[in-house]
Order: C-alpha cells, then structure tokens, then sequence
C-alpha cells in the first residue's frame, strides 16, 4: 500500500503511554504505539535503560537503543528515593496505558502494580511483559529471548529441520522479544477498544513462552501424532555467486518453476502430488539447484519469481533494506542520536487515513524531565529543580567540551 497524502494524526494521538520496560520486548511494544501517534514517555532509573550500553557503540551512544525507542520521551527517577512513588502515580492518573517487563512482582512491591495504578486511575491499561508469565511456579525466573528459545521447544524445533542435528544453532535473532512485543501491542490496542465501549480498564499478561509456544503448530502437532508425516526443508540453494530458497508448495507453484526454469519433462519425472512426495520434493530442490550452478543469485531470483513462483535471494538484512520494493515503501529511515546518522527501518504498522510511521529521534537519558511534568502534571520550574535537587529525578550532566 502506497503511502497517501497525510490526512489525519495518528490512530493513537492522544492515547498516553507510560513506559517502564528495557531491552527489547518492552520497548518495542511501546515504540510501536509511537509509530501510530501515542505519546510514550519512558521512566528510566538513574541509570537507564540497559541497552543504552549495548553494542554497536560510537560516541557513548548506540543505535540499537535508538532503533528500539525512537520516538519517546524519558524522564528518569529514582524509585526508591521518597516521593518518587507518588511522582509516578501522578503521572499514571493522566496516562491511558502502562507497559513493564520487570519480573513479576518486582515494579508491584515498589507500590506501582496493577491494584496500585487502578486505584488512582480505575481505567488504566497495564500490560505485563514476562518470561513465564505473571503466575505459576516459573513466574520469578529470569528470562532473556535465548532462554525462552530454548525452554519452550523453538531450538528443537529449529535443529530438527537441519541435515545436521548434533545440537542446536547458536542464539540468533531474539524472535520472542519481538514476538512477544507485538502481542502485547495487540492486547493492549484490545484493551483500549473494550474501554471505549465499558469505559473499563484491564490488565493484561504476556508471557514470552506462551507466544514461542504458538508459533511452533507444525511442531506440536508432529509430536503428538505417532504416523509419519511428510516433512519438506526448506533449504538454501546455491548460485553461483550467492544462495537462494524457492518454495513450490502449490499445483500452480510447481508449474510455474518448471516452465520458468525450462524444463517442464520435471512434472513427470518428480511429481509433487503423489505418494512420493517426500522424496521428489528433495530431488527437484536439487534439480534446481543444478540448473542455477551457472547463474548469478539474481538471475535465479529474476527468471523464477517471473514465471510465477516464490522465490528469494539471501540478503543481508542491510540489502534488503536497500531493494526496489523496501525504497518504494520507504522503509529506510535516516536518524542521529548524536553520535552519528545511522539507518533504521521504518515502522511495519501502515495506515492508508492515519500517520503511521517511527519518529526520528531519540531522547537522552532524562531529557524528558521537565517538559513532561510540565505538560502532564503542570509543574513549575522550581518544583522539578527541588525533585532533581532531593534525587528523585535523574538527568545526566552534559560531558564537558574538549578545547
């Protein structure tokens, strides 16, 4: 869907959102919500978010983080110096949604949970993010996205569609992080429905296991079901000059490769609709892949996608931002954090009538403080001074300049 001129705010501009969270699935709950027009302010500790140290670094500042929360504010506190608590639930009485993903119990004991927050706003959103869930004999382990790959089967899962399976991949990308954002993102713009029409707030419990968990259907469902079944791997073919992956599941698939690749005699040598499927299915792939030794990658790409069937070189995740198809949708967004210009993909959330995009910018650590509680709870300057003064609010020093 090209993008039309814009007509209207966000779908979320007005919907406020607090944001407690740090790493990646947290974040990226939240940052979404700023894609579509919600104000998101971040309450960081004194010393930050996590990944705000994380790798690449350039300058003390890194684009992963940026990549993450663009497009929020941060107000830094301190939670356990007196009168944060109250500071917090002032400004949860003016916002719709709260997003944390400390292990459960920890933000509840410090006075901020649920209950907490619904006493002084009874319509809050508040949505947990956890490992295990917020109940149940797991709830208090810790969790990062390998942990949970490993724990709830997805690395299994993963090595049983390899040749080799002595042991699985090395950690990669963390899927339940972001998985795990988007369906707290989902049940969080659920819940705001359902308060539209109740006028109720809710709270809300995502646990990272259960999504990997879901996403595992042929998996579970193999496991459970003692007859053979036919399993097809979808495996990387060699170019000459790269790697690709072609997918003939349909009829029509299966004759668009063939033709496109100029030998259509294959349809009655490997058929892909008999009880051989299994094994003519491997004997194609590799039929393919000797018709490509002497083409480049995009060649392949080129002559296969043509005639009909799917198919896709490997790129990097760089290339593929750089494509045709990601120009034309404008995904490629330039930021600077400040220590440097660096490119970022622009948000998967599109809206023909609304804005929908990520928001270029990226606040330091604290920079939100006095602007927030000027705008959220009408604070004057003296009043943020004596917070920032008795340690409640946190804003880093600006680095001297070197002569």
């Amino acid at each position: 869907m090209s993008s039309p001129p814009l007509l209207t705010a966000g779908a979320l501009d007005g919907i406020r959102v607090l944001d407690f969270t740090g790493v990646i699935a947290g974040p990226y709950c939240a940052r979404l919500m700023a894609d579509l027009g919600a104000e998101v302010v971040k309450i960081e500790p004194p010393n930050g978010d996590l990944l705000r140290i994380a790798s690449p670094r350039r300058k003390g500042k890194t684009p992963y983080f940026a990549q993450l929360n663009a497009g929020k504010e941060s107000v830094s506190i301190d939670l356990k110096e007196p009168g944060a608590i109250e500071l917090v639930l002032d400004l949860v009485e003016k916002a719709d949604v709260a997003i944390q993903n400390f292990r459960p119990g920890v933000l509840a004991n410090f006075g901020l949970g649920y209950e907490a927050m619904k006493a002084r706003k009874p319509d809050i959103v508040y949505c947990n993010l956890s490992g295990y869930g917020q109940e149940g004999p797991a709830k208090s382990y810790s969790a990062y996205a390998p942990i949970v790959h490993a724990s709830a089967g997805l690395d299994l899962s993963m090595i049983s569609h390899q040749d080799d399976k002595n042991a699985p991949l090395n950690g990669s990308v963390p899927f339940a992080d972001y998985l795990t954002g988007v369906h707290g993102t989902t049940a969080i713009m659920a819940a705001l429905f359902r308060r539209e029409r109740t006028g109720k707030g809710d709270e809300i419990d995502i646990a990272m296991a259960d999504v990997i968990i879901n996403i595992q259907a042929f998996e579970l469902q193999e496991s459970q079901h003692p007859l053979p079944v036919d399993r097809l791997t979808y495996r990387s073919l060699k170019a000459k000059d790269g790697r690709f992956v072609v997918t003939p599941l349909s009829g029509k698939n299966f004759r668009d490769l063939i033709n496109a690749v100029g030998h259509p005699e294959w349809a009655e040598e490997m058929p892909l609709d008999g009880p051989d499927f299994s094994a003519n299915w491997d004997k194609l792939l590799s039929a393919v892949e000797e018709w490509a030794a002497d083409r480049t990658a995009d060649e392949v790409e080129q002559i296969i996608s043509a005639g009909g069937c799917p198919v896709a070189k490997h790129r990097s995740v760089l290339e593929a931002l750089q494509t045709e198809q990601s120009i034309h949708r404008g995904n490629g967004i330039e930021m600077d954090d400040g220590g440097g210009s660096f490119i970022v993909p622009n948000t998967p959330l599109r809206m023909r009538e609304s804005e929908s995009r990520l928001k270029p910018t990226v606040a330091t650590l604290g920079q939100g403080n006095e602007s927030v509680l000027k705008n959220w709870l009408n604070m004057s300057a003296d009043e943020i001074t004596d917070l920032t003064q008795k340690g409640v609010l946190f804003k880093p020093k600006p680095r001297a300049k070197r002569a």
